[in-house]
């Protein structure tokens, strides 16, 4: 089988393009034609190597990934044999990058490779958690559960992403509203008063000739200042890129008041559910946690795990080897033993994810309660200093001419 792209136009006389995958040319032609397509421009599509590189977003890959288990999830529950249900993906794909894709592991498939093996080709898509869960679904034949519970656990990570970007959204737009603002009195309104001022040859209050400073500087030297923050930013991203540079910002992140829970709180979330996922369908309790190590790009968390795994292949049991971290107290570690007890890990994981969703819902919403009127009192100093710098001087021409 093939793999096409073609243009052509379909029985309303509408100019459609997409893919197709047929045995030849002529096939592909019946194909679309029986789909109501007439064909106008057809040419193949050379065959897709492993690990190939799709120019998407890091957020276009995962809600791609999501749809794509939703779907799958859906129709293996509806009892559709594999190739039927990528078939069905295909058709509902609107994207070419994931329709083609998809279309290779469906190929890949009917050339005999597993369907772990087949989505282990896509790595920009499908992480090394996916693929495992995967072939202990293939192992215990639950692959349609499998695919069920990945859905699960990706709309999950969807809802509590959509949340921090929805909570934060209104706070973001404030404060780049306000830059905007401050920037546009510096750079266009005082330089007029200070012409204005000028005139006079009084010296002015001390508010007004550092506004009038900063006003200057900012009029004169914006591409400077400019070129400063380039700089910063550059020197930032190569000392972040280096080891020593991401564990210092890593570890950092984990210190800041504010930040620190809420990061261990997702932190919990999702090292929670993926181990849950994993452990529910059977793949083993190391290979889990290297799964699971593989989907954090904070260091302290992966060499925090790759300790805990290091301690499992000592012969520690999970509890054990997790108590050195600094995210689970007592509490959550007698919980997991307590499971480890009766042989319900999985079961027990999920109801900390769960109650750890809870928790960081509730920071969220305190945090952005507690934003907003900061924001807003720091925009009210400035623009207070400003009118402050500007009428002082007015009310000295007024005693001079009073």
């Amino acid at each position: 089988m093939a793999i096409y792209e073609y243009r052509g136009i379909t029985r309303k006389g509408k100019n459609t393009r997409g893919i197709i995958d047929a045995s030849g040319t002529g096939a592909a032609r019946e194909k679309l034609k029986s789909h109501g397509i007439y064909l106008q421009e057809i040419s193949e599509v050379k065959k897709l190597k492993a690990k190939i590189r799709f120019q998407s977003s890091l957020f276009k890959k995962r809600t791609g990934v999501t749809g794509i288990t939703r779907q799958l999830a859906f129709l293996l529950g509806a009892s559709l044999p594999v190739d039927s249900a990528l078939e069905g993906v295909i058709d509902q794909a609107e994207d070419n990058d994931v329709k083609k894709m998809m279309i290779s592991i469906k190929e890949n498939i009917k050339e005999g490779k597993s369907v772990s093996h087949a989505f282990a080709d896509h790595p920009d898509y499908f992480n090394r958690m996916y693929v495992s869960t995967l072939h202990a679904g293939e192992v215990s034949g639950k692959l349609d559960q499998v695919f069920e519970r990945l859905s699960t656990m990706y709309e999950k990570n969807r809802i509590l992403m959509g949340k921090l970007r929805s909570s934060l959204t209104y706070p973001v737009l404030m404060l780049v509203f306000a830059f905007f603002i401050i920037v546009f009195l510096v750079s266009f309104i005082i330089p007029t008063f200070t012409k204005l001022f000028a005139e006079f040859g009084q010296v002015l209050p001390l508010p007004t000739r550092i506004l009038m400073g900063v006003s200057k500087i900012v009029s004169s030297a914006w591409w400077a200042i400019l070129l400063f923050i380039g700089l910063l930013i550059y020197i930032f991203y190569r000392i972040y890129m280096s080891k020593k540079g991401k564990h210092y910002f890593d570890s950092l992140v984990l210190k800041l008041p504010v930040v620190k829970s809420l990061v261990f709180g997702t932190f919990t979330i999702r090292f929670s559910y993926t181990m849950s996922l994993l452990l529910a369908n059977g793949v083993g309790i190391i290979e889990s946690l290297e799964n699971t190590e593989g989907i954090f790009r904070n260091s302290i968390f992966k060499s925090m795990i790759n300790d805990a795994i290091s301690r499992v292949k000592k012969g520690e049991k999970l509890s054990r080897a997790l108590s050195s971290s600094t995210v689970f107290n007592a509490s959550l570690l007698g919980m997991i033993h307590a499971g480890e007890a009766g042989d319900r890990v999985a079961d027990v994981l999920d109801k900390i994810g769960y109650h750890a969703e809870i928790e960081v819902e509730e920071k969220i919403k305190t945090l952005t309660s507690l934003i907003e009127p900061v924001i807003i009192m720091i925009i009210g100093i400035f623009v207070g200093f400003v009118v402050l710098a500007i009428m002082l001087p007015i009310f000295q021409i007024n005693q001079i001419f009073g």
